[in-house]
């Protein structure tokens, strides 16, 4: 156990609980990559994100890769099928220094798309989700409490941070917590990931921890209102996240994979570009992709 700093610089009871698991580094439980790694071409003092869809992102910060709630699977959440197929096969992942978990929803937490994961890649997850993910993962867990660091091996920084979203497996009365994550590295920048919550507060409040280059932001999954506008964000509402994170970029996640709520597949897509047509300021700001294509923003100093 080692204790975490505090972003604000205000002495905190938040812990990070690292899980090593030394009875199960034997297990060849992680697939062979391929030769044909997937590469992201991009400067060397930048930030980029792949979209591989759903809250599914590979950022690369210099030459660092971290990936963000991994789902590779056909279905989510047992029986709503993948609608896009992934832009490139798992095992052609780049080798990784960590997974971000933002939280234990089986569309963010997908057990089986782990064993295109190396065993030694450690995840970093929520206060309190530990024991969900340990039991069944050999890997490394990190638990971060909101307002934590973990520090990676080259020094890129990895802050959890608030967001609104109430999570759980089956009772919804375990493993209730969700992070988003602020992910900086000196030279490169700083990313910002959310893959689920309501709007609220808190965006501004981390957007007053320091400046955010490229902000992952979920525009999807949220029809009914009556029932989710406590859970998830429309675009309309991403956009003013944005606008509170002060962020130099944006690009919108968590859409156009899954239909797991009323709102027809397309129709985050069509909000959002709406929203630009009478936005022209925010066009060149606000990067929607497909799967498999990348963005990157190169460092002010670069």
């Amino acid at each position: 156990m080692v204790l975490a700093s505090n972003s604000r610089g205000v002495a905190c009871q938040s812990i990070i609980i690292i899980v090593d698991k030394p009875n199960h580094a034997a297990l060849v439980r992680c697939c062979i990559l391929s030769g044909r790694r997937l590469k992201i071409r991009a400067p060397m003092k930048s930030v980029s994100c792949t979209y591989i869809g759903h809250a599914t992102t590979l950022i690369r910060l210099g030459q660092v890769n971290i990936i963000t709630d991994p789902n590779f699977s056909r279905r989510t959440f047992f029986f709503f099928p993948r609608k896009v197929p992934l832009p490139f096969a798992p095992s052609d992942l780049p080798d990784l220094a960590c997974v971000l978990l933002s939280h234990t929803h089986p569309d963010s937490l997908d057990f089986s798309s782990y064993k295109y994961i190396s065993c030694g890649v450690p995840i970093v997850v929520p206060e309190g989700s530990e024991r969900a993910v340990g039991k069944h993962l050999p890997n490394p867990v990190i638990e971060l409490s909101h307002y934590a660091d973990y520090e990676l091996p080259d020094g890129t920084e990895i802050t959890a941070v608030p967001v609104i979203h109430r999570s759980g497996r089956l009772s919804h009365l375990r493993y209730t917590k969700s992070n988003a994550y602020l992910i900086r590295q000196e030279g490169s920048g700083s990313v910002y990931f959310c893959s689920d919550s309501s709007y609220g507060p808190h965006f501004q409040e981390v957007g007053n921890l320091g400046p955010i280059d490229l902000a992952l932001l979920p525009i999807g999954c949220y029809e009914p209102r009556w029932l989710l506008k406590n859970q998830h964000m429309t675009p309309t509402e991403a956009i003013c996240a944005f606008e509170d994170l002060k962020a130099r970029h944006m690009v919108p996640i968590h859409y156009g994979t899954f239909r797991i709520t009323l709102e027809p597949l397309e129709a985050p897509a069509e909000w959002l570009e709406n929203i630009l047509l009478s936005r022209p300021d925010l066009s060149d700001r606000i990067h929607p992709l497909k799967p498999g294509e990348s963005y990157t923003v190169e460092a002010k100093d670069a």
